[in-house]
């Protein structure tokens, strides 16, 4: 069968990863353990054992369903928290079961062309050879030649299940077509009027001391500090080990191991540069800086024996090492659990929380050299400083600063009160809105016609939310006015002119095309139902499954 993927070169967009299974989605939408390893038991479908390669042949599939989705691997402490394996598994085993049930066996022919388009999509458009695949994207995770196979024909075979079972879904009336297609792409011609805590400011009067002190008393919680560390740490720059490094390669073996890597990468190497030379000398780059990073772990690993022939569990000890060695120890300024030392160029996958369980008595270096992105760090405890709420007379500033605004943000929301009612009390006597917000001494904003359907609306959304935009306004009727919305700088409310005539020639030219995404999301909602209530069923004697459910998010 991939013996014809060569041949294939249609990009067939309708059935990119992009357009997944909802049932599959809402069904497999919580995060948990993962299946690695587990032997023995795996419970069964509808009575029907599951056999030990089954469930493995599940597993590489929900694997590659995630990795096609999101180009990263679920390896990653990131993507552990998103990607609970035991479900994605017996969600893709039912499912293949049901292939089984329903007779439903995809051409051969239209696999190898979905299996070229993904690959090239993988590849940034560009051709790539099985062979490289396999063993460049593949086999490294432990994933095979015949698991992609397996995963594109059940793909496919999917999506013919997903239209059989949510045929009846897509049974939609031309009436309802248009009266959907009206409320999406019907466009409005509004005004808005914003009320900016900003333009308050200045008629905020100064606190007394008793007010600010209460004011700071009674939003103690938002000044309180995150916990933070301080490591100490010596870098072991890769730039030092450049020269050396070339030159244990040699001149000859960099060129050879350049020239093979741009062939294998073929086309597709050359966004390494606009020339084929331009692409060696970055690749020969490449190489010598990967042989660098090599042995600047080396000398890390070296200079991490001499601390544990110390036989001290005492932080000082590297300085002391680094001393003899002649090299600086340097110390980060504090930092948080989420964002990590600045000072240290990490590998964007690093757990830099786990920095936070470095302390001075069980626990005071890492384990091991880790590996940046310019280089390897040997890390060491420095100092813990406890969450507190720092006194109001060192942040003063910022307090008043909080208190002003919060004043302003009040008087804001007031105004836009006192303007809607009187918006409302006047329009019902017949008065122009242009009029009242002149009389109010208020400037509104003349919007561009938009619909539900626009993406954008310029001119609010550096102010606002454009969906809560867009929903407040669809839900106002033409010719009022619609409530005071807060925001976090303010209030808006809008006021909604018409609601212009629809396009017919327009929707003539769309509602091919509208009438079959409308089909294809409720034949994909019917699906979702039918998922749902079956493999809760089906699944009723799954193990692993069940661990998952006990053990909850991760």
């Amino acid at each position: 069968m991939f013996g014809t993927i060569r041949k294939h070169q249609t990009w067939l967009w309708f059935l990119i990863i992009g357009v997944m299974i909802l049932g599959m989605v809402m069904w497999t939408s919580s995060p948990g353990g993962s299946g690695h390893g587990h032997t023995g038991n795996f419970g069964s479908i509808d009575g029907k054992t599951i056999s030990a390669d089954e469930f493995a042949s599940a597993r590489n599939e929900a694997i590659l369903f995630y990795f096609l989705q999101t180009r990263e691997w679920p390896d990653s402490p990131e993507a552990r928290s998103r990607f609970d394996e035991n479900r994605e598994t017996y969600s893709r085993l039912f499912l293949i079961r049901k292939l089984e049930e329903y007779n439903i066996h995809p051409d051969p022919d239209a696999v190898a062309k979905l299996a070229n388009v993904f690959i090239r999509n993988l590849n940034n458009g560009q051709n790539l050879s099985l062979t490289v695949f396999a063993n460049e994207v593949l086999t490294p995770k432990g994933i095979t030649i015949e698991d992609f196979q397996n995963f594109v024909e059940h793909y496919l075979g999917i999506r013919q299940l997903e239209s059989v079972i949510g045929a009846g879904g897509n049974l939609v009336t031309p009436q309802e077509i248009r009266s959907l297609y009206v409320h999406s792409y019907q466009e409005i011609a509004a005004e808005a009027v914003f009320f900016s805590a900003s333009n308050y400011l200045a008629k905020v009067p100064e606190p007394t001391p008793q007010v600010l002190s209460q004011f700071y008393t009674n939003q103690q919680a938002a000044y309180r500090e995150p916990e933070q560390m301080q490591v100490r740490y010596v870098f072991f720059n890769v730039t030092n080990y450049l020269s050396q490094s070339e030159k244990e390669i040699g001149t000859t073996n960099l060129n050879e191991m350049a020239q093979e890597a741009l062939a294998r990468m073929g086309t597709n190497g050359l966004r390494y540069g606009k020339t084929p030379e331009e692409a060696l000398a970055k690749i020969r780059d490449i190489i010598v800086r990967n042989t660098a990073i090599s042995n600047a772990n080396v000398s890390a690993i070296g200079f991490e024996k001499q601390m544990s022939a110390k036989n001290s569990n005492n932080p000082d000890i590297l300085d002391e090492v680094a001393k003899a060695n002649g090299m600086e120890v340097k110390v980060t300024k504090p930092f948080e659990k989420e964002y990590g030392p600045s000072e240290l160029h990490l590998l964007p996958d690093y757990p830099v929380e786990t920095l936070f369980n470095l302390n001075p008595q069980d626990q005071p270096f890492v384990d091991t050299p880790v590996g940046g992105e310019d280089g390897v760090y040997i890390i060491a405890y420095k100092n813990r400083i406890e969450s507190r709420i720092p006194s109001l007379d060192e942040i003063h500033s910022r307090v008043l600063s909080d208190y002003k605004f919060s004043q302003a943000l009040r008087l804001a929301q007031v105004s836009g009160h006192a303007f809607y009612d009187s918006v409302t009390n006047q329009l019902a006597h017949g008065k122009k809105f242009s009029d009242i917000a002149a009389q109010a001494n208020v400037t509104p904003m003349t919007l561009a016609p938009f619909s539900l359907s626009s993406e954008r609306l310029p001119e609010v959304e550096d102010l606002v939310d454009v969906n809560t935009f867009k929903q407040v306004a669809f839900a106002t009727p033409s010719g009022a006015s619609s409530s005071v919305i807060p925001t976090r700088d303010g209030a808006f409310l809008i006021y909604v002119r018409e609601r212009l005539p629809i396009d017919e020639a327009k929707m003539k030219e769309q509602l091919p095309e509208f009438s079959n995404a409308v089909r294809q999301r409720r034949e994909s909602e019917a699906f979702s139902l039918w998922f749902n209530k079956q493999a809760s069923i089906s699944l009723r004697d799954a193990p692993l499954l069940q661990q998952s459910e006990k053990q909850g998010p991760s």
